[in-house]
């Protein structure tokens, strides 16, 4: 995280510096365009129950864990979106 020293020795944290900083500016469009897209497929109720690896995942660890992996990626996605959209239109 982006840090400066005040004269008194207080830290000023600039929170949106400490993200850019980290070089990682290919990757925050990139996994927020894989979020909306998650996002989309679940507005139009596309079943993914019906992938193969969910399948394959029902039939061993059960329908009721698969369908809570794929609510936990919806909750992810949007997570992602709301805390990484504002810094990317921002920087």
């Amino acid at each position: 995280m982006s840090t400066t020293l005040f004269p008194r020795g207080v830290a000023k944290v600039n929170i949106l510096g400490g993200i850019a900083e980290t070089g990682n500016w290919g990757g925050i469009p990139i996994l927020l365009i894989l979020a909306t897209i998650r996002i989309y497929l679940e507005v139009i109720g596309f079943d993914f129950n019906e992938l193969p690896l969910t399948k394959l995942v029902a039939g061993r660890a059960g329908a009721d864990f698969s369908g809570n992996f794929h609510k936990m990626g919806l909750v992810f996605s949007v997570g992602y979106i709301v805390f990484f959209a504002p810094f990317y239109l921002l920087a």
